[in-house]
């Protein structure tokens, strides 16, 4: 067992610890079930945790989120808008795990370690499961943007942000709405012989389960925690692998994270590091500004805020650039960035190239420095 894995598995006992404490029926799921009959635990190579609730149960946990006390946040699509979260998940604050991040969208929430918390809804059949998994991602997409509207309420929509999200149905201040509507469309059928979720993303979402494979009263090891598991585990399975149980790298023929294009910290909050995102105008008044980039993300931040700040330069890779202007601002090489920064300066990625720059200035030595996202509403805490 990994470091990752150790601290889901901490949230994982947490999760147990209030469930019993509440009397929420719980499974084990997808890779933590083939984990727990395979393994005793985690499958060596998989990166998350997935237990799933009867959608009674799992309206209760997620109208009670208060259960679970810091640094433990039980993340759910009505509390954390800024995820616009598929589902449940339980996080911890004090840990940092990123993936596709950052995005036009939003800010992202909250990005803590977690396990996965899935409802198992009732569906006729499998036509239903897949006509709802479909309507669930709709649902789910027009959340997203209209999160993303929201992020930049009172303030400047730029153009391919309010295309792509009325594009996708976003509609502004309707957020709350959409949310539970999303749980009402997922919960609509009652007392059928099938189960499926779909809230999941991947094909998953559509594949449906007998309710009778989930009778509860057995339990599996899972590295030294006893689980609840199906009474139908190995149905359960099969349904869940239809390419087949045999060859561990078909188990995972879905789209996930991979742990290594994410940003992991486990003794760091994920808040820590978001904060250059962030908090690009937090403690800016009276420093000299420089900005990284001399294209036309340098632009649309001149636009925006040259009135309130002084900008003295910007910095460029491209040499041909260098002695030059660009928008008004002359444009230099970023060797000179040593000489020039202090602790009155403040330096702004504003590029396309944020992570690659990002690189570039840690290899530099340079680590004061913040990002500028297009599309994102920056304001003053103070505001």
């Amino acid at each position: 067992m990994n470091s990752l894995q150790s601290v889901q598995l901490e949230i994982l006992k947490e999760f147990s610890r209030v469930t019993a404490q509440e009397g929420l029926t719980w499974f084990a799921m997808f890779g933590t079930l083939l984990g727990a009959s395979r393994h005793g635990g985690f499958i060596p190579w998989d990166n998350d945790i997935d237990v799933a609730l009867p959608r009674a149960d799992y309206d209760r946990l997620r109208t009670t989120p208060e259960l679970f006390s810091e640094p433990f946040f039980l993340q759910t699509p009505q509390n954390d808008p800024a995820a616009a979260a598929r589902y449940l998940h339980l996080r911890r604050s004090d840990t940092t795990y990123i993936t596709n991040f950052p995005t036009q969208y939003t800010r992202g929430g909250h990005m803590g370690v977690c396990i996965d918390i899935l409802p198992l809804d009732y569906v006729p059949g499998a036509i239903s499961a897949r006509q709802l998994h479909h309507a669930a991602q709709q649902i789910r997409e027009q959340m997203l943007a209209t999160a993303g509207l929201d992020e930049n309420a009172g303030r400047d929509l730029p153009d391919f942000k309010a295309a792509n999200c009325y594009g996708m149905g976003g509609i502004a201040g309707l957020y709350p709405i959409l949310a539970e509507r999303y749980e009402w469309l997922c919960s609509r059928y009652t007392n059928e012989p099938y189960y499926a979720i779909p809230v999941l993303g991947s094909m998953r979402g559509a594949r449906v389960f007998e309710k009778q494979w989930f009778s509860s009263g057995e339990t599996m090891d899972f590295e030294g925690l006893e689980v609840p598991i199906p009474s139908g585990w190995r149905e359960v399975l099969v349904a869940s692998y239809p390419d087949g149980l045999l060859k561990p790298e078909k188990d995972y023929n879905i789209s996930k994270p991979k742990t290594e294009e994410a940003i992991i910290d486990l003794k760091r909050s994920y808040k820590v590091i978001v904060s250059r995102y962030t908090d690009m105008l937090e403690g800016i008044e009276g420093k000299s500004v420089y900005i990284f980039g001399a294209g036309d993300s340098l632009r649309i931040w001149l636009e925006r805020y040259s009135d309130d700040f002084n900008v003295v330069c910007a910095f460029d890779n491209a040499k041909s650039k260098w002695g030059t202007t660009a928008y008004g601002v002359p444009v230099r090489s970023p060797e000179e960035l040593l000489k020039l920064l202090d602790e009155n300066s403040r330096l702004i990625i504003a590029s396309i190239y944020h992570k690659e720059i990002s690189k570039q200035l840690d290899n530099m030595d340079i680590k004061d420095y913040y990002f500028f996202i297009d599309g994102w509403n920056y304001r003053k805490e103070s505001e």
